[in-house]
C-alpha cells in the first residue's frame, strides 16, 4: 500500500510473531488470514521474528545464512508481499527482527574468507572476527568495526524496506 504511514513509535503496539509457531500451516498466506485476528486484538505491528534464509527448517531465525533471501519453510516472496500489503491496508505496520550480530556456515561471505586451519573466519576476513568479541557467541561473529560489514548492513536493511516494504527492524 503505497500510502501507508506507520503508526508513532510511541503509539505502537506490537505483536511479535514466530510464524512455525503461530500457525500449524507455518506459511505466509494463512498468516495473511489471521490479520483481521490481529488488528481485533488492538495490534498495530507485527514484528517477524527472523525470516531471512537459516539452515535447516526448525528454527527461530536465530541462524541466518542468506540475509536478503526470504526462508522458503515460509512461503514465497509473492506471498510475504502480499502478506505485507494486506497488514499495510489493515493499519498495521511490519517489523522484522534481523539477527545481524552473526552468520552460520552456508553465509558465502563466512565461506569466502575462511580459514580451515583455524575452523574459523580467516584473519583476512572483511566482515567476520576470527574470535568472537563477546563470551555468548552462536555462529560466526560479525566485525562490526569493518567497512564492509557497515555496508553489508545497510545493503540488507535497504532491501527489505525497498523489495518488501518493511516499516522497520
Amino acid at each position: 500500500v503505497p500510502d501507508f504511514t506507520s503508526p508513532p513509535t510511541e503509539k505502537l503496539v506490537i505483536y511479535e510473531l514466530l510464524i512455525r509457531d503461530f500457525i500449524a500451516a507455518h506459511n505466509y498466506a494463512t498468516l495473511t488470514d489471521t490479520i483481521s485476528y490481529l488488528k481485533t486484538l488492538g495490534v498495530n505491528a507485527i514484528e517477524l521474528m527472523p525470516i531471512m534464509e537459516f539452515e535447516g527448517n526448525e528454527s527461530w531465525g536465530y541462524n541466518p545464512s542468506f540475509f536478503i533471501a526470504p526462508d522458503k519453510y515460509y512461503g514465497t516472496k509473492e506471498a510475504l508481499k502480499i502478506f505485507i500489503d494486506s497488514c499495510h491496508a489493515n493499519g498495521i505496520a511490519v517489523i522484522l527482527d534481523i539477527a545481524m550480530n552473526h552468520a552460520f556456515g552456508q553465509c558465502p561471505l563466512v565461506q569466502m574468507w575462511w580459514d580451515a586451519t583455524a575452523n574459523a573466519p580467516a584473519l583476512n576476513s572483511p566482515y567476520f572476527n576470527q574470535v568472537p568479541t563477546h563470551d555468548y557467541n552462536v555462529g560466526y561473529d560479525f566485525n562490526h568495526e569493518s567497512d564492509a560489514t557497515e555496508a553489508f548492513r545497510n545493503i540488507v536493511f535497504t532491501h527489505w524496506i525497498t523489495e518488501y516494504h518493511v516499516d522497520g527492524y
